[in-house]
């Protein structure tokens, strides 16, 4: 692995989203739309039970994306949160957003399409809340009745 991964990263995703500049929030809900699909398909389909796909979608974001430090997954009535700490996407987006660029964050639609395609249950992002230290937010989303 290369010593500057994170700096590369970072540079990469700046990179990235400047060349796509006309297309971010297409691009950004393809990718989450791709991970999503390839995630359910090695499930093997849906999961419906709560606690089972919490579990589940926590160990995808940690262990499979891999994108944070900390990603942690509470689902509790109807709303589901994604606590995230120390995020390797986040500073190429300090990065944009210095620059007056629009950012690109694929974990959010990431969050929408594994509860409205695995869980089944109807969405809405609710907000993201930053607590002004690069790599860290918390996503909310609110769940609406299971889809028939």
């Amino acid at each position: 692995m290369p010593r500057k991964t994170g700096q590369f990263c970072m540079k990469y995703h700046q990179a990235l989203v400047l060349a796509i500049k006309d297309q971010v929030e297409k691009v950004k809900s393809r990718i989450a739309s791709e991970w999503v699909s390839e995630w359910k398909e090695e499930l093997g389909g849906k999961v419906v039970d709560e606690a089972e796909f919490r579990e589940r979608f926590q160990d995808f974001l940690s262990n499979e994306l891999s994108f944070a430090d900390r990603s942690d997954v509470t689902l509790e009535g109807n709303k589901l949160e994604i606590a995230v700490e120390g995020c390797a996407i986040c500073p190429g987006n300090d990065l944009l957003r210095e620059a007056g660029e629009q950012t690109l964050c694929p974990i959010i639609p990431t969050g929408l399409f594994a509860i409205s395609r695995v869980l089944g249950r109807k969405v809405s992002l609710e907000g993201v809340e930053k607590s002004g230290q690069v790599g860290t937010c918390n996503i909310t989303y609110s769940l609406g009745e299971k889809k028939g």
